[in-house]
């Protein structure tokens, strides 16, 4: 991804010493507001890119990205990636006869010939977790001191070895290679039924009727494949449509914007989306009133 576009609202990121050499570049990138980037993948390269998004989850191509997703793109294909506020994307690009290499070598899965529409899907988020700890581990911060840069330097002069620790963090391994249980089915299903029905007044009883399944195989399933629980899940998502409609002056109040994502306790709403995003709904509300607002006035 070489370009950023901003949304309509100015954006804010925070980007990490990024690590490049001959044959890959890595990156760690915070984003403080919702930003899109937009851009392809070098000539003859491969990209592999995974969000850390604690609320709401960024768009891939018009399409969500799942939790236990991550992004992987081949030479020359076109992205355009919708960050979300307080979200951390970590990026890295390795030319194809590299990545090939890797695979080969040490027999790892081809992760761009078993993705599905730019994505693949991880068996198990641990798996995600893994990875983001490799990207971690391998990326240096301007604030560490030149003795523990160099260190890290040192740790990965190897070229292969960043991107096989990578893939091999999103490599099922044990009792995970083997056919996955049907607990993970549940879950996959479900968050499939709470995207398509992100307005409905949905439970654990609800989702468990729907899915013709129990609560532990629901819940065990969902935080065992996407690292959360359903309720703090369907909760995190129904407050980034909260946030989006806050920002386009969807509703006239907020309290209508609340009510119709079945926020019915209004100060614990407030709460959650203060804890969320660091500002209450009423703020968010305002500042966005006030920015649509400035071109009337700057015309008249």
């Amino acid at each position: 991804m070489t370009s950023i576009a901003p949304s309509k609202h100015e954006a804010r990121q925070r980007a990490d010493k990024l690590m490049q050499d001959c044959r890959r570049q890595c990156s760690r990138t915070h984003f403080d507001s919702a930003v899109t980037l937009i851009g392809f993948v070098p000539h003859d390269c491969v990209t592999l890119a995974i969000s850390q998004s604690t609320i709401s989850r960024p768009t891939v191509n018009n399409r969500e990205l799942r939790p236990n997703e991550i992004i992987v793109l081949y030479s020359g294909e076109f992205v355009r990636y919708t960050c979300e506020p307080h979200e951390t994307l970590f990026t890295l690009t390795t030319n194809v006869e590299h990545y090939q290499q890797c695979v080969a070598n040490h027999s790892l899965i081809d992760v761009l010939a078993n993705r599905q529409a730019y994505r693949f899907q991880v068996a198990n988020f641990k798996l995600v977790q893994s990875a983001i700890d490799v990207f971690n581990a391998y990326l240096t911060s301007p604030h560490e001191s030149p003795l523990k840069q160099r260190n890290r330097h040192e740790h990965s002069f190897n070229e292969d070895a960043l991107l096989v620790a990578l893939i091999r963090a999103l490599t099922p391994v044990g009792r995970c290679a083997l056919r996955p249980p049907t607990r993970r089915k549940i879950a996959t299903e479900a968050i499939e039924y709470i995207h398509q029905n992100p307005n409905k007044p949905l439970n654990m009883k609800v989702l468990v009727k729907q899915l013709q399944t129990t609560t532990r195989s629901l819940h065990h399933g969902f935080v065992e494949t996407f690292g959360t629980s359903p309720i703090a899940y369907i909760r995190n998502l129904r407050l980034a449509h909260v946030r989006r409609d806050l920002i386009r002056n969807t509703w006239p109040t907020v309290t209508e914007t609340a009510m119709h994502w079945n926020f019915h306790h209004l100060s614990r709403f407030s709460k959650a989306y203060q804890d969320a995003y660091g500002e209450t709904p009423s703020e968010t509300s305002r500042r966005n009133r006030t920015m649509l607002a400035a071109p009337k006035n700057n015309n008249q």
